[in-house]
């Protein structure tokens, strides 16, 4: 019924994924694997629920209306094991702008933010424009894994840490946080008195049987916690713009609205609504059926690395459809091997420095794809590899 693995055909759309590929120094033309969205054509409930939208004239000033909601609610309660009450929902324009006017209105400037790393980019940037401070607690690499050094985090949160942005499941590396973890991770974030803002908007997107853990799931942090979502990654929608934040304390929830209306942040857009219905009406064995694709795209890229790319390591991915490469065999940097990567070998795949300090050398590699272009992609990988002669170095 659904077809993951037909190619679609992005090109002349404004998609900026294949149409606008300046920050790699071409207009377009590049097969890329880079900026996260996926290829796959949308679930057919959420486009039609658009289309019939559409039928009405007039696109005006929209207000979110309860179906909406608890078509969400219902979503996290069956899916999640989290009944959210429809008063915490506080839906929003995108996640990246949720939390920025979120650090607005819950923390000060020169107040530390805390994030693990390497971690998606903006992450870094929204702190930075609001003058706070990165509190960067790195992630410990292990035999191609990561994991939370909690003696560690608990040192940085003795340093007067206000704030956590977590990322679950965390992109780059692909790590779906498992129920002890999110369980120490709110423990400490309890017993320190931290915000946590948990950035769960890859959650639906699990491989492998992992089991994606919302945060909502431990009251010890009710009284600061904020949970941010969207149908952009799960659904492919992100040209919506949309998302939502379920925000247990109703008190934290209007402070944060009001953050968003004082600056006329407002959303989702009247189309959204109802993209968001359909998709947590209709979206169970879509949702599914994709997992199971992208867990077959992660299977297949590791065995081709493994076999043709010998020398290259990979993080095999819990979740989202991104993937984390470690080229530093090739002895060369990232800056310069995304140079190299597209100039050379028509390949656009994401900078590792982007995401922190210490993943140079790393690429992110976005498999959200059918087969035919993936196989293409790699094979232009094991050109690039083959060519450079690796010499394995640590």
């Amino acid at each position: 019924m659904y077809d993951f693995n037909k190619v679609n055909n992005r090109r002349g759309t404004g998609c900026i994924k294949w149409d606008n590929q300046m920050s790699f120094g071409v207009k377009n033309g590049l097969l890329p694997f880079w900026i996260a969205d996926t290829d796959f054509a949308s679930l057919p409930e959420i486009l039609e629920a658009i289309k019939k939208r559409c039928e009405h004239p007039i696109i005006g000033y929209s207000d979110i209306e309860i179906p909406c909601l608890k078509a969400i609610q219902s979503w996290y309660k069956r899916r999640h094991g989290w009944e959210i009450p429809l008063r915490a929902m506080l839906p929003g324009s995108g996640v990246v702008t949720s939390i920025y006017f979120t650090l607005q209105a819950i923390t000060n400037e020169g107040d530390k933010v805390l994030v693990f790393s390497p971690v998606y980019d903006p992450f870094f940037e929204v702190i930075k424009n609001s003058n706070r401070v990165i509190d960067d607690c790195y992630l410990k690499e292990e035999n191609e894994s990561y994991s939370i050094d909690f003696k560690n985090f608990e040192e940085h949160l003795k340093s007067g840490v206000k704030a956590i942005i977590l990322c679950n499941p965390h992109n780059p590396i692909g790590r779906v946080w498992n129920y002890k973890e999110m369980q120490k991770i709110a423990d400490l974030c309890a017993q320190y008195s931290v915000y946590l803002l948990s950035d769960e908007i890859h959650g639906d997107i699990t491989l492998y049987g992992n089991k994606y853990i919302t945060m909502g799931k431990f009251p010890q942090v009710y009284d600061k916690l904020i949970v941010y979502t969207a149908i952009s990654k799960t659904f492919n929608m992100a040209g919506l713009v949309s998302s939502c934040m379920m925000i247990p304390n109703i008190k934290l929830k209007d402070k944060i609205e009001k953050s968003l209306s004082n600056a006329w942040i407002f959303g989702p857009n009247a189309l959204a609504f109802h993209a968001i219905e359909a998709a947590y009406t209709y979206g169970d064995e879509w949702v599914d059926k994709q997992n199971q694709y992208i867990s077959e795209n992660a299977t297949f890229v590791i065995n081709f690395i493994k076999e043709n790319l010998p020398k290259v390591k990979v993080t095999k991915p819990e979740g989202t459809f991104l993937m984390w490469l470690n080229f530093k065999c090739l002895g060369i940097n990232s800056d310069n091997l995304t140079k190299l990567m597209a100039e050379k070998y028509g390949l656009a795949l994401n900078n590792g420095n982007h995401y922190g300090k210490q993943a140079d050398g790393f690429m992110r590699f976005n498999i959200g794809c059918s087969r035919a272009i993936l196989k293409e992609g790699l094979n232009l990988l094991k050109k690039c590899y083959d060519d450079c002669n690796c010499t394995y170095k640590r």
